[in-house]
This record gives structure tokens, C-alpha cells and sequence, in this order.
């Protein structure tokens, strides 16, 4: 069994992020709608006036609405094992802690603004970042949902984490699995060819492991914070990693996973590459 959480505000977003959740569940697995309330009193020391915060009323209301998604869900999907869990906390150090106890975190994701774009403010930025466990970040509309599974690798340092998370996912939809590694815009041949080879090795134990995953293997040209989202404009996920634990503010903000949550319009999975995938995890447990 999966613990599926998925981080529930009051948009449009959030809610379209945990259909998405429960949708990608599979039988047995459980969804946690998680929603944290404290902002407001935050922002008491800062304001002239007195803000009237009810911390009481305030979580009674969350509490109802995260009960009401809940039972929306539960109309599509009447199987689906639904927690919820409503804590005085923000968002982002509630989330971060329960995401050491989850197996996947899911988020809306809200345009972004000029601030964000500068700062990496937002709480899928923020949460992607450190999570311990996989983020996903549903963008609100329409979505391909029978597109391929994209992995962005590279083929020199591969991630065990990303290969999984793919597959899997692949595997519980019956969607294709589509990897995709960029190169530079003047790789010789030699070097194409010496890519290729190297990337298809790399998929022989996944395709051993999924053999009803068609599986495809992508070469793409230029920037890879372009290139790896505009390789596949069809995908219902695209996995691709975060730079290593521990590493600076600056990494994330350069990052091809950052640059790809925020310009790609289909759900994207940001995994921590120094992290093993769960059959490794087994194996050592």
C-alpha cells in the first residue's frame, strides 16, 4: 500500500491536483488531503490592527472543506481509502515534515508571478526543493492523461528514483514510458551515437522489469531546461530530477527541474537524485 498526499488550499488548483491523486491511486492505496492554517496569525505582529483569527473556527472550516473534496472524490472513485489531516502549522514546513512519512506529494501549481519566477517563492517550488519523498505538480486544465510517461535522464549519472517513479506510474495507467536525454546542439556524431548506446543500455533491466511498457529513447538538441519540456508536449507526466540533497539555493534555482515546473503544462514528478528507487530500498532493508 501507497500513501498518496496531497497538499489541498482553497483553489481551483489544489482541488484539480487531488483528483489527479486519486485518479493515479491504485487499489489499496491511500490518499491523504492535507491542509495547513497559520498565516494569519502570522501576520498579527505586522498589522496596525487587530486581526479577529479564530484558530478554532478557522481549522472547523478547513476541516469541512477538505471533508467535502474528500466526498467529491469518493463520488468518482467509491474504493478510495480518503484521510484528511488539518494542522495549525504553514504549509510549507507541514508538508515538508509529513513528506518523510508519504511515498508521493502532490500539489496544485499556480502560475507563476514575477516574484516567484525571481525568488522560487511559491510552496511547489519551496516543497520540490526538500521533500523527502517524490512532489508532484498538477497544472490546473486540461490534461493528456493517456500521453506517454517521460523520464529526463542523463545517461552519464543516472537516477535509479526517476527510472522507477516512471515506470511505475506507467505501469498503473497503461501509458507508454518515453526517455528522453539532451545533448549539446554541436555533439558530433561519434559522440550521438556513443549517448545513444550508453542511454539504451541503461533501459534493458526496465524494460526487463515492464515488459508491456512500450518503451521509446529521445535525443534532444539545446538547453535542457527547454528542451526536455518541449520533447514530448503530449505527456501525462514528466519525471526529471532535482539537483543532490544538500545542495545550495542556487542549484535549485538553475536547475532544469525548477525551469520545467515552471513552463510545463503537463503534471511533473521532481525526484531527489541521490535518493535509491524502492527496489534498491528492499534490497538493503
Amino acid at each position: 500500500m501507497n500513501t498518496i498526499a496531497v497538499g489541498v488550499d482553497l483553489s481551483p488548483e489544489s482541488e484539480a491536483a487531488a483528483h489527479w491523486a486519486a485518479a493515479s491511486a491504485r487499489d489499496g492505496d491511500r490518499v491523504l488531503l492535507i491542509h495547513g492554517f497559520a498565516a494569519a496569525v502570522a501576520l498579527q505582529p505586522l498589522s496596525e490592527f487587530e486581526l479577529d483569527f479564530d484558530v478554532t473556527a478557522t481549522r472547523q472550516a478547513a476541516a469541512a472543506h477538505l471533508t467535502a473534496v474528500a466526498g467529491r472524490l469518493g463520488t468518482r472513485l467509491p474504493g478510495l481509502r480518503i484521510e484528511t489531516v488539518v494542522e495549525h502549522d504553514f504549509a510549507i514546513p507541514l508538508l515538508t515534515r509529513l513528506s518523510g512519512q508519504v511515498d508521493l506529494m502532490v500539489l496544485g501549481h499556480h502560475r507563476p508571478g514575477l516574484i516567484e519566477r525571481l525568488t522560487t517563492g511559491s510552496i511547489s517550488s519551496a516543497l520540490s526543493a526538500r521533500s523527502r519523498c517524490p512532489v508532484v505538480t498538477v497544472p490546473y486544465g486540461n490534461l493528456a492523461t493517456g500521453g506517454p510517461v517521460v523520464a529526463a535522464i542523463d545517461a552519464d549519472a543516472p537516477s535509479d528514483l526517476a527510472l522507477s517513479t516512471a515506470f511505475e506510474y506507467a505501469d498503473a495507467t497503461g501509458n507508454p514510458v518515453a526517455i528522453v536525454c539532451a545533448i549539446p546542439d554541436d555533439a558530433p556524431p561519434a559522440r550521438i551515437e556513443a549517448l545513444y548506446a550508453r542511454a539504451d543500455a541503461l533501459l534493458d533491466p526496465w524494460r526487463r522489469r515492464f515488459p508491456d511498457r512500450d518503451t521509446t529513447l529521445q535525443l534532444v538538441n539545446g538547453n535542457p531546461s527547454r528542451a526536455v519540456g518541449e520533447a514530448v508536449p503530449q505527456a501525462s507526466l514528466l519525471v526529471v530530477t532535482r539537483p543532490r540533497a544538500g545542495s545550495t539555493f542556487t542549484a535549485w534555482a538553475g536547475s532544469v527541474a525548477r525551469a520545467a515546473q515552471h513552463h510545463t503544462r503537463c503534471p511533473i514528478a521532481i525526484v531527489d537524485h541521490g535518493r535509491p528507487d524502492r527496489y534498491d530500498r528492499r534490497s538493503t532493508g
